[in-house]
């Protein structure tokens, strides 16, 4: 990208912003790296980015960087075997910590942010050396005596030695001896070595060693000679402490040394994992949108902003590289025609570097080559250059480097000359461009160029809106409208005398008047359109908004509803359970009692009774039951006019548009809903009912089970009411879930066993029969064996 263009675009100024965003010197430096890519692939992907952290930062909350600092210095030195101090070493405990608990942070988030936590992968853990340091260091900075068993000896005995010198230096001042030739009782060091003042007249009468006399010289500071060979051995063991604590920062500097590379690695990743939250922040900041980016020169801006412009800036609608591929500028001075030109030029630059871009969602950027510049008057007295010359020293570099995907911005092209030769180099300058396959947009204010616009294929004209009734620019530009020169509106607003504006228009050819007339007309109702079209435009908006909120509750609604249905029958069943251990307990009760006592009948009484209490919550529960959803069959016909129902909505809907990419369009009374085929279903129709639950069967039959007989008489009875009685028998002991049962028929003619056998043998619920064994009742008797 040309430097130039960067210059004249203040790129760098969006740069310091993103950088003031970064929570960590590492993210600073990354941030004040960035730089516009040509390259398509990688643009989206840093967009990506942008567009996870922003999402991270507006549901998740912040992201941790607390604690870390740029310590890449010190395990530098670490790498080249400089002893790291305390201090260092602390400040890369801290980092450590902090980056862990990021690394953590960023993992954690893997099925929502995968981009990010991929990242977040490569931040490596170092227990190891954090440990290490902890037990070494204290917070304070100090070497902690734990550190290793020499340094805690050494320590020991410094403090003994100490002690003993400090009692015996004590012992001088409270002596009587000495009371009158010390100066001061108090002890003070010297050259490191303990001293007592003495007054310089009685130098003689205390023993020891001066290391030092006050600046009057009527103090002495003298060591007694008593102590000295203490005071030798205090100074070894400062030296002994001071070797056992370089000892120790060496091993933790070598710890530090031998992962250099992977902890330089791992503040890499954080220093990109910050400037990549920065421009979240930066998002954030300006209330921006992730751009529609592509590489065949298209652009379209909605409603955008210039990043650097503060209050309440008036955005800008424009496009280009589709219908045309040049866009020439026409409008007063103060107009705003440079704003747009810069605000494209630094969109492109922002979005290339992975930036949202202050505009409304759905705005379309190009990744170019290259984005030339030739804004602003860079005229030099120096270099006797004129603005003419300095705008083509300008214009020679653009064309000499202009290609297919490059992107042109022209301020003021051709002025500074004769406007006549002035309009026909630039109309020359754009045809230049424009058969090199170059994007376009140039300022001007020579009405040729108007007339040029409409007559060139691939130009079009624009202008920036001017009321001459405020005579005040409105910054809005309007494309496919040039601008008039509202010359002789705004002198006539400013009170110039009326003859002299007729005097004006009367000099000038009566066509250039009707010309300008005409603009003026047309700039009107371009404002009128412009205001309907931004209207219609806005309800769009509204409208997809809407649409996408209800596709995106639609897919919630299934999973609600089956969460409040698990709960409803979650507390059906606690209702009929609890009335089953209730009815558990009193069949338990029931079986203790004789069966004719009168305990025996109240419990038999008490189970029927609970037994209706069952099947009345069942009932309840077959009748709060919801609809039953069912799927469409695999090989369901979907074309428009086909009725289908929606998972979670009470509604049918009616199939408008064939499916295309795993949805449909789906007509729900007044509104079209794209839905998903996942999600549909049979038309809506009546409920089913539910089956007796399985807990209520086994407590029926419990009670049947307690009540049952395990034989039947049949002697005496006629044929057709004996096997009525046999039926409903057999019903019974199903229901009991016996294995068995004993029908005693008697032998006589055997016509009644006949009939006995000819039923058992067409029920679906016995299993086999028999005759009765001689114990069992003999061939008066029938064992039948039931299924269960």
């Amino acid at each position: 990208m040309e430097q130039h263009t960067l210059k004249v675009l203040e790129f760098e100024k969006i740069i310091s912003k993103l950088q003031s965003q970064a929570a960590c010197a590492l993210g600073r430096e990354v941030a004040g790296l960035s730089y516009p890519t040509t390259h398509l692939d990688v643009a989206v992907r840093k967009l990506q980015e942008t567009s996870e952290a922003r999402s991270i930062l507006q549901y998740e909350g912040n992201i941790p960087f607390g604690g870390i600092e740029d310590v890449r210095h010190h395990v530098e030195r670490a790498s080249v075997e400089a002893l790291l101090q305390p201090s260092d070493l602390l400040s890369i405990l801290n980092t450590l910590h902090g980056t862990a608990r990021l690394g953590h942070f960023m993992r954690k988030l893997r099925e929502k942010y995968p981009i990010l936590a991929d990242l977040g992968a490569e931040i490596e853990l170092f227990e190891p050396i954090e440990r290490a340091i902890s037990g070494s260091i204290a917070q304070s900075g100090d070497v902690l005596d734990s550190a290793s068993a020499a340094l805690a000896r050494a320590r020991s005995e410094l403090r003994t030695t100490q002690s003993r010198l400090t009692e015996k230096m004590n012992s001088y001042l409270q002596s009587g001896s000495y009371k009158t030739i010390i100066q001061e009782p108090v002890i003070t060091i010297r050259s490191d070595r303990y001293c007592i003042p003495i007054k310089s007249d009685h130098r003689g009468q205390f023993p020891g060693i001066v290391h030092d006399a006050s600046a009057s010289g009527a103090t002495l500071f003298i060591e007694p000679a008593a102590v000295v060979e203490l005071g030798n051995k205090r100074k070894q063991l400062v030296v002994k402490e001071r070797e056992e604590v370089e000892k120790v920062l060496a091993a933790l500097t070598a710890c530090v040394a031998q992962d250099s590379t992977r902890i330089l690695a791992t503040l890499n990743v954080v220093g990109m994992i910050d400037a990549i939250a920065a421009r979240a922040k930066l998002s954030l900041d300006q209330d921006a949108t992730a751009p529609l980016l592509n590489d065949h020169g298209k652009i379209e801006l909605l409603s955008a902003r210039h990043p650097l412009l503060e209050g309440d800036v008036v955005p800008i609608d424009m496009t280009l590289g589709g219908d045309f591929n040049a866009l020439l500028v026409t409008g007063p001075n103060t107009g705003g025609k440079t704003v747009a030109l810069k605000t494209v030029g630094l969109l492109t630059l922002m979005a290339a570097c992975g930036m949202h871009v202050p505009a409304e969602p759905g705005t379309r950027l190009a990744i170019f080559e290259n984005v030339y510049a030739d804004i602003g008057d860079e005229q030099s007295i120096e270099q006797s250059l004129s603005t003419f010359s300095s705008h083509l020293n300008n214009i020679v570099r653009i064309t000499n480097g202009a290609t297919r995907n490059t992107l042109v911005l022209m301020d003021e092209v051709g002025a500074g000359t004769d406007p006549a030769e002035g309009a026909a180099l630039a109309k020359a300058i754009v045809d230049f461009l424009l058969e090199r396959g170059a994007r376009i947009i140039a300022t001007t204010h020579y009405g040729e160029l108007k007339e040029y616009a409409y007559m060139r294929d691939g130009v079009e004209n624009a202008s920036v809106e001017f009321d001459p009734v405020s005579l005040r620019p409105t910054y809005r530009l309007m494309i496919g409208i040039p601008g008039s020169s509202n010359a002789f509106a705004i002198a006539s607003r400013l009170g110039l005398n009326t003859s002299i504006i007729d005097s004006a228009q009367n000099s000038i050819a009566g066509h250039e008047v009707a010309s300008d007339e005409l603009i003026r007309r047309i700039e009107e109702s371009h404002k009128i359109a412009a205001e309907q079209r931004r209207a219609a435009e806005r309800n769009a908006r509204d409208a997809e908004i809407l649409r996408k909120r209800y596709e995106q509750q639609l897919g919630g609604i299934e999973s609600v509803k089956s969460r409040v249905e698990s709960k409803t029958k979650q507390r059906a069943e606690n209702i009929i359970e609890a009335y089953s251990r209730k009815l558990e307990n009193t069949l338990e009760q029931l079986a203790a009692q004789k069966a004719d006592s009168r305990r025996a009948q109240d419990l038999k009484k008490k189970a029927e009774k609970l037994i209706d209490q069952l099947e009345e919550q069942t009932v309840k529960r077959v009748e709060v039951k919801e609809q039953k959803e069912e799927k469409l069959d695999r090989d369901a016909v979907l074309e428009p006019g086909t009725i289908v129902g929606i998972a979670g909505v009470n509604q049918n809907g009616e199939i408008v548009e064939p499916p295309e990419g795993g949805k449909v369009v789906v007509l729900m009374g007044a509104m079209r809903v794209s839905v998903p085929l996942s999600s549909l279903r049979k038309p809506h129709g009546k409920a089913e009912h539910e089956v007796v639950p399985q807990k209520i069967q086994e407590s029926i039959s419990l009670v049947k089970a307690r009540e049952f007989e395990s034989e039947i008489h049949l002697r005496g009875m006629r044929v057709e009411p004996a096997l009525i009685d046999l039926d409903k028998y057999i019903d019974d002991a199903m229901a009991a879930g016996v294995d068995s049962v004993r029908i005693v028929h008697g032998k006589g003619t055997g016509q009644m066993r006949q009939a006995v056998w000819e039923y058992l043998r067409s029920h679906k619920g016995v299993k086999s029969y028999r005759l009765g064994e001689q114990d069992e009742g003999g061939s008066g008797v029938t064992i039948a064996q039931i299924k269960r």
